[in-house]
């Protein structure tokens, strides 16, 4: 599989849903195999709503009730609060930390169960065709840091339109970008042309970042407006809180709860 297609295939649309089952926002995430176990990876600020619900596309055919849709469940956030530890000794509770909210990490996951077959529809780009087949779930132990010796790139879904019961979206794929530098637990690249109209952008944040040479570097998190910027989570921060979160059972051992 070639880089393109790997870019494609790996990228899965998430869909929010009101209680009405209306969708009301949209964005990218990846699926990734770690430690024997599979997650669902995206960033906070498209999931993390009240009185909604996180799906994924999954491109199966059409019922009488609709397009079938995987519900994620409950996802994990993570919150940053700044402790002086001169007065460590002062905090005592939950409220305590949160008199010196810092903010949320813009990442989220949880397990997938991989119960559910994700199809990859035959989609074309300029000259390329990417054939029908199954969605590509990535290697979360091979993913790292980003360098200037490779090129990037993402691919998400923009330009949602829900309209008559159907929802509408254009697939995009933006290729070409540079890594300069990574600022706390962000990565900082560029793409090759200046953003002049973000919705070019909007439904991406999420979406898996490869270098050329298919290794996960990055999440989708933010474009800036008149500028070439893209920031992405840094994956290696990802996979330090995902460590985090299966060692203190936040996301707990599947083989565990089936029994």
């Amino acid at each position: 599989m070639d880089i393109i297609e790997l870019l494609v295939t790996s990228s899965h649309h998430v869909i929010l849903h009101d209680k009405n089952l209306h969708p009301v926002g949209f964005g990218s995430g990846c699926i990734v195999s770690y430690k024997g176990r599979y997650f669902l990876l995206s960033v906070a600020h498209v999931t993390d709503y009240k009185d909604i619900s996180v799906m994924i596309e999954t491109n199966q055919p059409r019922t009488e009730s609709g397009t079938p849709l995987y519900c994620v469940g409950s996802l994990c956030y993570f919150d940053v609060h700044k402790i002086d530890h001169r007065n460590a000794n002062l905090i005592t509770s939950a409220e305590d930390l949160l008199k010196d909210f810092d903010e949320t990490l813009d990442v989220t996951f949880c397990e997938f169960k991989n119960d559910v077959e994700l199809l990859q529809p035959q989609q074309s780009y300029r000259d390329r065709i990417i054939p029908a087949g199954l969605k590509t779930f990535l290697n979360l132990e091979e993913g790292g840091v980003p360098d200037k010796q490779h090129l990037y790139g993402l691919s998400g879904r923009i330009k949602q339109d829900f309209r008559n019961g159907t929802l509408y979206s254009t697939p995009t794929l933006k290729l070409d970008l540079e890594y300069k530098s990574t600022i706390g637990n962000y990565h900082i690249f560029t793409v090759p042309e200046i953003i002049t109209d973000i919705s070019d952008y909007q439904g991406c944040s999420g979406a898996p970042i490869l270098n050329d040479e298919g290794k996960l570097v990055g999440l989708a998190a933010e474009v800036r407006e008149g500028s070439k910027i893209l920031r992405a989570f840094s994956i290696d921060k990802c996979r330090e809180l995902l460590d985090i979160a299966m060692q203190t059972e936040m996301i707990q051992d599947k083989t565990l709860t089936d029994e």
